[in-house]
Parts: structure tokens; sequence; C-alpha cells
């Protein structure tokens, strides 16, 4: 007994060193989850003939629920630890990535994912938090040994992963990752040169994609002529997102949502426009704004190199696809397909959401010579 009580006792010490705020962001972000999932499980559940109208959000409740779990294990981890867990993610999802592109089911004209029956999963979703870990951890040790070639490591195993996702295809994650990699190399101090010839190859790699991947085209086109058929969904999330003004139509009262492809998923922000309004809609954004603000001013204050640069990089991930989805739904970026973090439906998104978030938690937790200093100002 002795024993269970000095486990339970050491687990309630370490839940006190989370970072608070932070702790309070993640599950405000779970509950809104929920409860804008329940605002358009049924005209989802209507477009694809289901009879129970609340399916999908009963089920984003059973992904929270999970996702709270991998945020608190995954918190738990030592910086050490941390690296172990996120090097066996890689090593694992990374081949799944190609597997799921060979052998996976095609959806919408995409393979992305293992359907097992009871559940699906998209191991792209894993990868990404575990690879930002991996890339900050070569960086890192770069910074530390200049000889080190972790910056060559990192770039290799983005051209993998990138060469995985785009077999699959899948652009958006391929643009997220390269985003946040790119941020990652100016944290860790890459010469401007370098960062030039990135922006070179990168301008390429969209003028290749632009020509070798005919749905890529048709969805740049749309956003250029959204009055064609493929800019339909585009359109329509425009029409929610102004049909709710400021107070929004009213819990369960939208009627554009019915029109909307993925509204569960993909356009899940405009659903919530629609319902909730533009207030709530802002304070969406705001939650995601304080998430980018608490963790990058945390990782500032950081002493060591790796656990800065793996938490700037965590947070700018969940903020950037966060940007990126709110973006298409207010026809700011051509549609991608991008999930909004701990609120778009899906079990691998949401996993993924919180295995960066709790991935976070550990590197930001309160530890004896973690931080430069405490607060704004040193002491």
């Amino acid at each position: 007994m002795n024993a269970i009580g000095a486990r339970f006792e050491a687990a309630f010490e370490r839940a006190r060193s989370y970072d608070r705020p932070l702790l309070v962001i993640a599950l405000i972000l779970f509950a809104l989850g929920i409860l804008f999932s329940m605002a358009a499980s049924p005209a989802a559940t209507a477009r694809i003939r289901i009879e129970e109208a609340f399916y999908f959000a009963a089920r984003q409740a059973a992904y929270a629920g999970l996702g709270v779990i991998v945020m608190l294990t995954a918190a738990a981890l030592e910086p050490r630890a941390l690296r172990r867990a996120a090097s066996f993610i890689v090593v694992f999802a990374l081949p799944l990535c190609a597997l799921a592109a060979w052998i996976g089911p095609e959806v919408k004209g995409a393979q992305r994912w293992f359907d097992f029956g009871f559940l699906s999963l998209q191991p792209s979703e894993i990868l990404k938090p575990a690879l930002v870990v991996v890339w900050a951890w070569m960086l890192s040790e770069s910074m530390k040994q200049p000889r080190f070639p972790g910056r060559a490591v990192s770039l290799v195993l983005y051209g993998l992963a990138a060469a995985a996702l785009l077999a699959q295809p899948d652009i958006g994650q391929t643009a997220l990752l390269a985003l946040v990699l790119g941020a990652m190399l100016i944290l860790s101090g890459v010469a401007l040169r370098w960062l030039a010839a990135g922006a070179a190859a990168a301008a390429g790699s969209a003028w290749a994609i632009y020509r070798f991947y005919p749905h890529a085209r048709e969805r740049i086109d749309a956003f250029f002529n959204p009055a064609g058929e493929q800019g339909y969904q585009v359109s329509r999330a425009l029409d929610a997102i102004g049909a709710g003004g400021v107070f929004g139509r009213g819990p369960g009262e939208g009627v554009i949502k019915r029109a909307l492809p993925d509204a569960h998923a993909d356009f899940v922000f405009a659903v919530a426009a629609e319902e909730f309004g533009l207030l709530a809609s802002l304070g969406l954004i705001g939650l995601f704004g304080a998430l980018a603000f608490r963790g990058l001013s945390r990782a500032s204050r950081l002493n060591d190199a790796f656990e800065q640069l793996a938490a700037a990089g965590l947070v700018s991930l969940l903020v950037v696809q966060a940007g990126i989805h709110i973006a298409v739904n207010l026809s700011l970026l051509p549609a991608k397909g991008m999930t909004l973090p701990f609120i778009s439906f899906g079990g691998s998104s949401m996993t993924g959401s919180a295995l960066a978030l709790g991935f976070c938690l550990s590197l930001l937790r309160d530890r004896p010579g973690a931080f430069l200093f405490r607060g704004r100002t040193r002491p």
C-alpha cells in the first residue's frame, strides 16, 4: 500500500508541474471538439444515411477521452524518454505512411488510411509530432557540435516523409511539415543562403505539384475561379460563415451545413460559425492564439536547445495546421483537406494533436534548472 501511495503522490506532484494555462486551453479545445461535433453530426449523418443523428458526436467524445489519456501519458515523459518515444514512433509510422499509399483503401482519390473495420488509422497524424521532436534533437545536436550532420539528417527525414505523403497523395500535410521544419531551421540558426535555397526548392516543388497532380491543380484552379463546380465546398462554407452573423443561428439551427460535404471534419469551422456566430469563431481563433503565445513564450525561456526547438516546433505544428484549416474555410487558401486540431472529427487527428500537446506539456513542465528565468524579467 505504501508503494501505491508513493506512486500516486509522485503522479500528483508531476501533474502540479504541468503548465496550467496550456492544460486549461487543451481541456477547452477537447470540450469544443465535442460541442462542435454535436452541431455538425446530424447533417453529416444525414448525408451518408446513418440513422443515429449524433453518431459522429458520440465517437468524437470517445476520441476526446482517448486524447486526454494520450496527452497526459506523453506529458509524464522526461525529455530523454520523450526522444526515445518519438524516435520509435518515426521508425514505426514512416513505413506505415508509405504502406498506406500502396495498400490502403482509396477514399476520395487518396490512400492515407488503414481500415480495421471498427476503426481507421491515418499514420501521418501520429508521425507529425514525433518527427518534429526528432528534428529538434538532430538540429540541437548540430548547434552543439557544428560537425554533426543534424540539419542534413532532418532534411533527409523530411524528404522520406514527403515522398510517402505525396504518394498517397497528401499535399497539405507535406506543406505543413515543410513550414514547421523551415521555422525550426531558422530557430537553429541556419544561414540565409540555405533559406533562400529552400524557398527556391519550395517554389519549384509547388510548380511540379501543380503540373503533375491533377487533383491539386483542380483545387488551385477552383481557388482562383470559385464559381465553378470545384469551388462548391468553399462557397458553401463562406455562405455558412456569413449566415451565422455575430451571434449565430443557435445550436442545431444551422441550415447551410446540410449542403457541406465533410461538415464534421474539413469544414467544421464553417459549421461552428453558422451556429455560434462571429464571436464564437473569434474565440476559437483566440484560443489557438493563446496556445501559440503561451507555448512559444515558455519555450523561449527554456535552457536546453533541444527542448526549445521541440516545444516551439510542436506549438507551431498545431497552430499552423489550425491556421490552414481556418484559412481554407475563409477561402484564403485552396482547399487542402486539413483538419482543425482537437475540433475536427477523427480518431487519428485527435490522437496526433493530443500527442503533440502532451509532448509540449512534458517539455514545458516546471523542473529544476529547466528555465533561464521564470517571468518576463530576470530576477
